[in-house]
């Protein structure tokens, strides 16, 4: 019996040991690269990338996708040409894809402008009247009919844009973005269209 429970216990050691050496555990230990001067223009993610000796390639994935390019003296510059707001997820690899580092991620918010809604309209018998007010100074907010671009403002050194539209002008599928310096837009906002004269104040 007491040679039962030695061996029970010699195997929870070595089941132990082998948890302790898996690829779950080890991975919680690998080196980590570094991204400065993340920016965006012209639909392009910009940044210095910084790997280990380890890594040879600079691995992007991106919406399923991924690229792979060659680090030169452990740095890279990435500029990447994208649609949309997913995260990127950035490691870097040997020469046969094997991941040597872990996994840094960008979410939208290190590219992309961050805001809330915060909007006020106004409809009269003549025309209309929209205000918005943004988290920060120097913000570009335009403002659509559809796809179409209506108006273009910037905040300068304050945190507010105000539009006026004529009736023509103002529709149902009113939407706006707001933009930082060197993001990208925010995704669209919607304005609820006014009927009749009225006024409407949303945040969020």
């Amino acid at each position: 019996m007491r040679k039962l429970l030695f061996i029970s216990g010699l195997f929870l050691v070595l089941f132990g040991v082998i948890l302790a050496t898996s690829p779950s555990a080890s991975a919680k230990s690998l080196p980590k690269l570094s991204t400065q001067k993340v920016t965006y223009a012209s639909s392009r993610l910009n940044a210095q990338v910084t790997a280990p000796k380890s890594a040879k390639l600079l691995a992007v994935e991106y919406n399923h996708h991924t690229s792979y390019y060659q680090l030169k003296h452990h740095t890279y510059k990435l500029n990447y040409q994208f649609t949309g707001y997913k995260t990127f997820e950035l490691y870097g690899t040997t020469s046969s894809h094997q991941r040597v580092t872990a996994v840094k991620k960008l979410t939208r918010s290190a590219y992309a402008t961050i805001d809330i809604i915060d909007f006020g309209e106004v409809r009269t018998k003549s025309d209309a009247s929209i205000t918005v007010d943004t988290l920060s100074s120097h913000r570009t907010v335009r403002l659509f009919s559809g796809k179409k671009l209506l108006q273009s403002k910037n905040t300068g050194n304050g945190k507010q844009a105000n539009f006026r539209l004529s009736l023509k002008q103002y529709k149902p599928k009113l939407t706006y973005t707001v933009t930082a310096t060197n993001k990208k837009a925010s995704q669209p906002f919607y304005i609820p269209y006014l009927e009749e004269p009225s006024n409407l104040e949303g945040i969020a």
